[in-house]
């Protein structure tokens, strides 16, 4: 048994998405988790990123050996600790993604290097269509972020929604970002500034956290059609600076309804103004089925079957009987395990093997179309919108088509 060395380039290492992706492939590295026959498959990272001070701090902080600020540089280290496989893995921000990608993708040997993205892949359809079109024509293998699907409470409900038999379905995500402007340190500086504004983040909560779109069909399957309502909740938020207010324009607060092809409708309510009171922390997923009930978030779930259901009787609730509710769900045992080292360990061997790999940046690309569709939907007070009218690749968007985001339609509370 020997060991495999994995070079992996890691663009956008200091950001948080980059962080949380060397810890991943650091992980793997360590545990010797990731077999190919008789051997392990050991991942090392390369990081880049504009900044050498803060790739300097982060080799203290995390032990990153290996950094560049030119991404020539790396790419030419990647292939001398492998000269047959290396992978470059895209973690910068959503809405300059397609322009680093195209200065990127050259400087890269599709056949020796696979690519892997984070999510959303793009701030529109539009740039998706061009990330992919570039990827395919340079003969690119291509993945793109889908962690939520291997997170231990979403695996299990993987496998128990067969036998559920799955009827409806509610999805609750969201926690308190703060405005910052009462003081409370807590409540300053949780998310990236460039997430309130349309020409830093191309979107809302609707497109940051797409999530929902590949969550909602990995458990019910195809969709059949969609509709949303969006609002502003809080219009200013102060600064991760400390003293610049930011105008806020684009929307914090989704209402989505997403029916299925097999006739599951799911609705859900995502929110960054949300006391969390989700058993489970801030997605929480319940599903109703034929033969049983589950809820369930990223790391935990339960689970009522139909046999063990209290049934609910007004002869006892006008005398006063209680009934203890919780007391007939079942919690289900998980394992323990570390959602993106999972994820990226089922890509690298996927590109190692030659195995078809169905998260592709196609399949977040039509995802991306879905997001369109929610945000035609919001501007038009909530109007179902047929699959039939969904951007899917390889179709291009119309002729002067461009990306409804509800500038002059988003209504606030107050």
């Amino acid at each position: 048994m020997g060991d495999i060395i994995l070079p992996v380039i890691i663009h956008g290492v200091t950001g948080r998405m980059g962080r949380i992706a060397l810890r991943a492939l650091q992980r793997i590295a360590q545990e010797g988790s990731l077999h190919l026959d008789a051997d392990v498959v050991r991942p090392v990272g390369i990081g880049v990123s504009r900044s050498q001070a803060a790739l300097e701090d982060l080799s203290r902080e995390a032990g990153l050996e290996h950094y560049s600020t030119d991404l020539r540089a790396a790419v030419e280290q990647a292939r001398r600790l492998n000269p047959e496989h290396q992978m470059y893995h895209n973690t910068v921000a959503t809405g300059i993604r397609r322009q680093v990608l195209a200065d990127a993708l050259p400087l890269l040997d599709p056949q020796t290097t696979a690519v892997f993205m984070e999510k959303p892949l793009a701030p529109h359809y539009a740039d998706g269509r061009a990330i992919v079109a570039a990827l395919e024509e340079g003969g690119f293998r291509h993945g793109v972020v889908h962690q939520f699907l291997t997170t231990p409470g979403v695996s299990m409900a993987l496998e128990l929604i067969p036998r559920i038999r799955p009827l409806s379905a509610q999805m609750l995500f969201g926690y308190e970002v703060g405005p910052g402007l009462d003081g409370n340190p807590e409540f300053s500086g949780q998310r990236p500034d460039f997430n309130w504004t349309l020409a830093a983040a191309g979107g809302g909560i609707i497109l940051d956290m797409s999530h929902e779109g590949y969550l909602s069909e990995a458990l019910f399957g195809e969709t059949e059609s969609l509709s949303a309502v969006a609002r502003l909740v809080v219009p200013q938020r102060m600064s991760t600076d400390g003293h610049t207010v930011i105008d806020c324009d684009v929307e914090d607060y989704a209402a989505l309804r997403r029916q299925h092809v097999g006739g599951v409708v799911n609705t859900s309510v995502w929110s960054w103004y949300r006391r969390v009171n989700s058993e489970f922390g801030p997605l929480e997923i319940t599903v109703d089925g034929e033969l049983g009930s589950m809820v369930f978030g990223l790391y935990g779930l339960k689970v009522q079957w139909r046999e063990t259901a209290p049934a609910n009787r007004w002869e006892r609730s006008v005398s006063g009987a209680k009934v203890e509710w919780r007391d007939h769900w079942e919690y289900v045992s998980l394992l323990d395990r570390d959602p993106f080292a999972i994820e990226l360990g089922d890509y690298v061997l996927a590109v190692l093997t030659g195995s078809p790999y169905p998260k592709d940046a196609i399949h977040a690309l039509n995802l991306l179309g879905q997001v369109e569709a929610f945000y035609t939907s919001a501007a038009q007070d909530g109007r179902e919108i047929p699959a039939s009218e969904f951007l899917r690749y390889p179709a291009e968007p119309p002729a002067g088509w461009r990306p409804e985001r509800l500038q002059g339609v988003l209504r606030g509370v107050r």
